[in-house]
């Protein structure tokens, strides 16, 4: 249905349901009635006010619920009233099972059980209301060999989707990594401000040669600022939160990379900035050792002991001998 079928199904209701349509819907979209609040929106009788109610029920405009075990009433916005009437019965009881599951999804086989509905139906359902686009199917961290549906226009919970550490319901160790990195370096510019030159003769033992700030260097960084500079460099492609970057933060904590300042702050370990050196130290020195060694084969292929002719035939008969007192210099 179009923006017309919607006009259409609020000029069909009687005066009584219209009027309480329109009362429940000052109050917003997540207002929550019992019967006696709905008889003092009508104005009206118990018995007048549950025909306005069942009127509205059956015209997708009201959500019935159960709140600490009393019945209560939620408007439904008309938009999603003229989808559900757009759909057949079977279709609806479908739909309406996904809804109740919210951000969590629902499983094929569990839909099926609640239904009571033969596979093949159930299948028809979700093939029809899905090339609508009213429900999605998803995949789920937990359970990644099942048929997850839930609403179209809803984002799967945490639970289902593992977080941003996830992607198409596998954990993105590289992604993890690369954030882990980018962390590090952000923290390791605040707490030394100076660059790290000037530790690489820290005795860890007794701090001497360590450089020591004034109390006007705020030489830490807040989760805070760690989440805007990752906003501002755009490195996600999914949108984090400040508990993503107290994960984060935790990893590198539990790894001895940074250290805790009060409870929202942190600054890197002097340790992990020496292992940083000391690593890039390691790698200049082989760096060093390979070019080393490439000189010497480069080496043994000009001047080839066995090649040269300067020799004088060794004096026993091995000729893979040479003895170097009858070298001819």
């Amino acid at each position: 249905m179009n923006f017309l079928g919607s006009q259409e199904i609020l000029s069909n209701l009687s005066q009584p349901a219209s009027y309480l349509y329109e009362k429940m819907s000052e109050q917003g979209p997540n207002a929550l009635y019992n019967q006696q609040q709905i008889v003092s929106l009508t104005g009206q009788t118990m018995e007048n006010s549950r025909l306005s109610l069942q009127e509205l029920i059956d015209k997708k405009l009201l959500q019935v619920l159960k709140q600490n075990n009393e019945v209560v009433f939620k408007k439904v916005d008309i938009t999603e009233a003229t989808k559900k009437l757009s759909m057949n019965k079977d279709e609806q009881l479908v739909y309406s099972h996904i809804e109740q599951s919210a951000r969590e999804g629902i499983w094929v086989k569990t839909i099926k059980a609640k239904t009571n509905l033969h596979q093949h139906i159930v299948l028809k359902c979700l093939k029809n209301l899905e090339s609508q686009r009213y429900i999605k199917c998803i995949k789920s961290v937990k359970f990644p060999s099942r048929k997850i549906y839930m609403l179209y226009n809803l984002q799967p919970s945490i639970e289902v989707t593992g977080g941003p550490w996830y992607t198409d319901g596998e954990l993105d160790d590289e992604f993890i990594s690369h954030l882990l990195t980018i962390v590090w370096r952000f923290a390791a510019e605040k707490t030394f401000p100076e660059g790290f030159n000037n530790y690489a003769k820290v005795n860890m033992k007794t701090g001497e040669n360590e450089k020591v700030y004034t109390k006007n260097v705020v030489n830490y960084v807040t989760k805070q600022e760690i989440l805007e500079f990752i906003q501002k460099i755009n490195i996600s492609k999914v949108e984090l939160s400040i508990p993503d970057i107290e994960s984060l933060c935790e990893v590198l904590y539990y790894d001895n990379r940074l250290t805790k300042v009060g409870v929202n702050a942190y600054k890197v370990t002097l340790q992990s900035v020496l292992d940083l050196m000391n690593d890039n130290l390691v790698q200049d020195k082989k760096e060093d050792k390979n070019e080393e060694l490439q000189f010497l084969e480069l080496f043994e292929d000009s001047y080839s002991l066995y090649k040269s002719k300067s020799f004088v035939e060794p004096s026993l008969n091995d000729r893979e001998t040479v003895y170097f007192d009858e070298w001819t210099l």
